[in-house]
């Protein structure tokens, strides 16, 4: 879930300005109502017309309908398996060394990290015959320049919640998040290493991947200290537990954070002073996948604007993909959960982390878990 060695402002409703529109691609192959064979480079796209599609990705992340239609209109199969963080899809990944899923979706830093190894299929995005609707910016990401390996999904920011009829006080920063006023009871932290530790380098002013033993250590402080107060590690059912008051305060992704808030009006989005993670994700398809034709066939399926529409209004998040940003509702539009305040420009991407310098994150979060 994050982007660009350097940061770009979010304009209205978090969209990043595309430069221009694309033009679509005209399509190529014919039709395929078998699995796609071994899961090597190719820019071929044979559109498939039977068999089944299985999905990997975050829980509560794909609408139902879109399941139903995307079967209605291609006679494919979908199937949709969940997980909770970039690093289980990895560990997912690595032993069963790329097979069991046809389409995964890594955040942007994970997909760096996939691709290096040899565990996503390099197939090329312009490809498929609907690639030419990928948004100009989002073309040449850090994490996959020319779109080689993934097509764009969904993308959003990463900050925390709380309860405004519960929490009387003003809370404003990631230093009020890991020092919670008593009012707010015992809170929710996601399941991310990535999202926590850098919320509390952050707080303590170390650099985000550093190897400084004293910034590592402050961190990893703030994070026993925080300790005593968290309820819950966990990066599923944040929305429901907020918006039913079993919490009152919770780290939170800003999609979930505008839905919790239709059934709790009193939650509030808070955008810290000391910045909050700009994070991307993408539709990928692993070296070992075995319907690699249906795969492809879902990937250039959901490069549609009414395709990726559905998910946009439903998740409550901005897409990549060109003409979503004219189908999301009013309501998101006017969100302040998906609407980065006037003047705000705290909402970043994030660079990733190498081996050695994400070993120490694990280590300071297996320890603020343990």
């Amino acid at each position: 879930m994050r982007n660009t060695k350097t940061g770009r402002r979010i304009a209205s409703a978090l969209a990043i300005s595309a430069v221009g529109a694309l033009a679509l691609t005209s399509c190529g192959g014919g039709v395929s109502d078998s699995g796609g064979g071994e899961a090597t480079a190719s820019t071929e796209y044979v559109e498939a017309t039977s068999g089944e599609v299985n999905l990997y990705t975050w829980s509560d992340y794909f609408p139902d309908e879109l399941v139903k239609k995307f079967t209605d209109e291609t006679g494919i199969k979908l199937n949709v398996d969940f997980f909770d963080s970039n690093e289980s899809l990895e560990a997912k990944l690595r032993a069963s060394d790329g097979a069991g899923y046809d389409v995964v979706v890594p955040s942007d830093y994970m997909v760096e990290i996939l691709a290096n190894d040899g565990m996503l299929l390099e197939f090329d995005s312009q490809s498929l015959p609907n690639g030419g609707n990928i948004k100009d910016d989002f073309m040449d990401v850090y994490f996959d320049e020319g779109r080689k390996y993934t097509t764009p999904y969904l993308y959003g920011t990463t900050s925390f919640m709380y309860d405004t009829a519960v929490i009387t006080e003003e809370l404003d920063s990631w230093a009020d998040y890991f020092n919670p006023p008593a009012s707010a009871g015992n809170v929710g932290t996601m399941n991310d290493q990535t999202e926590v530790v850098n919320s509390a380098l952050r707080v303590t002013g170390g650099e985000f991947c550093t190897t400084d033993g004293a910034e590592l250590q402050a961190a990893q402080d703030l994070l026993m200290q925080f300790k005593p107060r968290v309820d819950t590690i966990n990066s599923d059912g944040i929305l429901e537990r907020l918006a039913n008051g079993e919490q009152s305060m919770a780290m939170i992704w800003n999609g979930a954070g505008h839905r919790a808030a239709q059934d709790r009006p009193s939650l509030k989005f808070v955008y810290p002073k000391e910045g909050i993670a700009l994070w991307q994700d993408n539709f990928a398809i692993p070296s070992g996948a075995k319907n690699v034709d249906q795969a492809k066939t879902f990937l250039n399926w959901m490069l549609v604007p009414e395709n990726m529409a559905v998910a946009v209004n439903f998740q409550a998040y901005a897409s990549g993909v060109e003409g979503t940003d004219e189908l999301m509702s009013d309501e998101l539009k006017n969100s302040s959960a998906i609407v980065v305040p006037e003047g705000y420009d705290g909402a970043r991407p994030v660079t990733p982390c190498n081996n050695e310098e994400m070993s120490n994150y694990t280590k300071i979060f297996e320890t603020f878990k343990g």
